[in-house]
């Protein structure tokens, strides 16, 4: 089967290489409509990205980069763009991501490194500059619940609990600290380059609550982390942060922000199979709904996802 896009970037890359010595093949796809190839070329390599401009946005990766590298933190530099065809030259960040990195014995140090990252981004003057999470982003996000993963038959009492429950997720990230938040940031968009933490797959980034990429990172979708390790790495957050906010309360924006994540992405994860084929995400579920029933067993306000669930 003919894959016209990957023939156009080829000829692109022809076009701006100036001939055909390159090597070209597959590295990933994820989430979205982007698809990412390693390119080989006199002992150097480079990543090109395919996404479509009918369904993704390149000016924000391109504006999101430059914000992040002149605010030193390691973002993937920009060779080459053609915004028509939807087509990026990047920096090649290498092949190590920070889950292939992680070991029992480098698993705190590692994800303080990533926390530091984190403090950074969330550190950028960014208001003039990014979108706003705000009430109706949030609720539109965990309505993907609803559409996407309950069964049609739910009642119309619990459709209006559903709503209760996603006003006061939605109050609690707006009435913490906002911030940059890059909006995917886990241990699968990170890669380690020479010991340091770069940052990839930044292109959604808004402004948020603090807490929101904390939660990404520590209750990770793909990869759950010991509830000790959780606690110490929340601490050492507080901590590095100077936050004025008792560690108690933090803790609980922290939580319930994390619920408002864990709904969204039961219903991005159902999407993802029945609309869009890629049925792995379907193994990544029963972590994403552990998530959610323990701050539902928690927090009597959410008792109701325990019965819905």
């Amino acid at each position: 089967m003919t894959d016209k896009r990957l023939d156009a970037l080829t000829d692109w890359l022809e076009t701006f290489f100036g001939d055909e010595n390159f090597v070209i093949n597959s590295t990933s796809d994820d989430a979205s409509f982007r698809r990412y190839f390693r390119v080989e070329r006199e002992n150097n390599t480079f990543i090109a990205m395919d996404a479509p401009p009918e369904k993704e946005d390149s000016k924000a990766f391109i504006k999101i980069s430059a914000m992040l590298r002149v605010n030193n933190v390691h973002a993937p530099k920009i060779i080459e763009a053609n915004l028509m065809q939807g087509f990026l030259l990047i920096e090649d960040l290498g092949n190590l991501t920070f889950l292939k990195a992680l070991s029992k014995e480098k698993l705190i140090t590692l994800y303080k490194k990533a926390i530091d990252e984190l403090i950074k981004m969330q550190a950028i003057d960014c208001y003039n500059d990014l979108p706003l999470y705000d009430d109706t982003l949030l609720k539109k996000e965990m309505q993907l619940l609803i559409d996407w993963y309950l069964p049609k038959d739910i009642s119309d009492k619990q459709q209006q609990q559903l709503t209760d429950i996603f006003q006061i997720l939605s109050n609690n990230a707006l009435n913490s600290p906002q911030v940059f938040v890059h909006r995917d940031y886990h241990a699968r968009n990170m890669m380690m380059l020479d010991g340091e933490v770069t940052v990839i797959d930044f292109q959604d980034a808004v402004i948020g609550s603090n807490t929101y990429d904390l939660c990404s990172l520590l209750k990770d979708a793909y990869l759950q982390l010991e509830p000790i390790e959780i606690k110490i790495l929340l601490q050492y957050y507080h901590q590095q942060t100077n936050s004025e906010i008792k560690f108690s309360k933090f803790k609980k924006q922290f939580e319930l922000m994390g619920l408002q994540r864990h709904l969204k992405i039961l219903g991005i994860f159902k999407r993802l199979s029945l609309r869009d084929g890629k049925n792995q995400y379907l193994d990544d579920i029963p972590l994403v709904k552990k998530y959610v029933l323990q701050i539902a067993n928690k927090y009597s306000e959410f008792a109701l996802l325990k019965e819905i669930l």
